[in-house]
């Protein structure tokens, strides 16, 4: 019986009790300990053997293989399952990740976990506390610490491109850290060699599209937060002969371009983050001048995770914001537009001379040309990896 239950059928008192001396003790020792014992074991005694049983984990790939070793040990003998990928809607029910790389996971996993977690759950018998927030608060965070680690990069690079000398000294990395930032790419690429291994769950030449983000309107001098997509009132014709139309249709112009208007929008927060190319490496082909007389200038991406549509934007905006090397500065001089010319003035000028470099940025090298169009993948790349990137004026 309950103890309060029984305390009533007896009128149980220090004074008055019916019941033996050792009972009375054992009933005071019940009503004083019992409360303590809750609030410290709580469901501990519900799974003493599994407390992790029926939970899906995957552990991020940055974590040392040593920690992640002992983590798989102490999930597994809980009764956790252990997954190898991870992707936006798979049944991961914890992320294992440290502060590093949480950007990747938040908004789209319900547990983010440490491996201290793990192993303190695997340890005591007891799952550990956990806060939790709603998903759409959880994505704005993860936007925000997405947007805090591309300014970082960003600001490294517009460093290095000042000049050649300090970019040649814009990493200085211990030996420590280089002997780690090795071992953690051998194993990444174990994993992945393994995966293309099983026939089944990946097959040996990547499957790739033809275009990428042919949908999106944009300009890429603008941050990529006002790009837009194409609504489907064009069924699939082309855009730019439509565009053309609307804009001859009257003679001054202004209800063609409202009309125009109508037919874009802004992208939705999971258009922004929807996976647009799976395979782990992109090359870029980017234009470098006004009539393409320098051709495009290669630039390699690298992502486990495979690249979503803002993160593409991204690296197109970020490109274009970096200042010319000295080695284009070279060949631009003898290029033909009067973007060229301006560029041929600063070349020549005193402040030049007396600093020994110049600041041009590649997007001013541009001119008008502009407006994103798409991505194109390259015809007779084995890899399915190369896109040359289609703007226009």
């Amino acid at each position: 019986m309950q103890v309060d239950e029984l305390k009533q059928l007896v009128g149980f008192t220090a004074e008055k009790s019916c019941l033996p001396a050792g009972f009375h003790e054992a009933i005071k020792f019940d009503t004083v300990e019992k409360p303590h014992l809750h609030s410290s074991g709580g469901d501990t005694n519900r799974s003493m053997d599994s407390t992790l049983s029926g939970h899906t984990i995957y552990i991020d790939p940055d974590i040392s293989n040593e920690l992640r070793n002992k983590v798989i040990e102490g999930a597994t003998k809980e009764g956790a399952t252990i997954l190898d990928q991870w992707f936006v809607g798979c049944n991961a029910s914890h992320v294992v990740c440290e502060g590093t790389s949480v950007h990747r996971y938040i908004g789209h996993s319900n547990n983010l976990v440490t491996p201290l977690w793990i192993l303190k759950t695997a340890k005591e018998k007891f799952v550990r506390r956990l806060l939790h927030m709603s998903a759409d608060l959880a994505r704005q965070i993860g936007t925000v610490l997405e947007n805090t680690q591309n300014s970082s990069i960003d600001e490294e690079i517009n460093k290095g491109n000042a000049s050649e000398d300090t970019q040649g000294l814009r990493s200085n990395v211990s030996y420590e850290e280089r002997q780690q930032i090795v071992n953690n790419a051998k194993t990444r690429i174990r994993n992945r060699r393994g995966h293309r291994m099983q026939t089944c769950q990946m097959p040996i030449r990547p499957i790739a599209p033809s275009t990428l983000l042919d949908s999106i309107c944009w300009s890429i001098s603008e941050p990529t937060s006002t790009a837009s997509i194409y609504t489907d009132s064009f069924s699939g014709e082309d855009v730019s002969d439509h565009q053309s139309v609307f804009f001859d249709a009257t003679d001054d112009g202004k209800d063609s371009v409202a009309s125009f208007t109508n037919l874009i929008r802004p992208l939705t927060e999971s258009e922004k983050k929807e996976l647009v190319f799976k395979n782990h490496f992109l090359t870029i082909l980017f234009p470098v001048d006004r009539l393409s007389e320098m051709g495009p200038s290669s630039r390699t991406y690298f992502s486990d995770d495979g690249f979503t549509c803002l993160q593409v934007l991204d690296h197109i905006y970020a490109f274009y914001q970096e200042n010319m090397s000295a080695q284009e500065i070279e060949a631009a001089i003898h290029t033909d537009s009067r973007h060229a010319d301006r560029l041929r003035g600063v070349y020549s000028s005193k402040e030049t001379a007396e600093h020994g470099h110049m600041i041009f940025k590649r997007i001013e090298f541009l001119g008008s040309r502009k407006s994103f169009e798409m991505l194109k993948r390259v015809s007779g790349d084995n890899n399915s990896n190369v896109y040359e990137l289609f703007i226009r004026a």
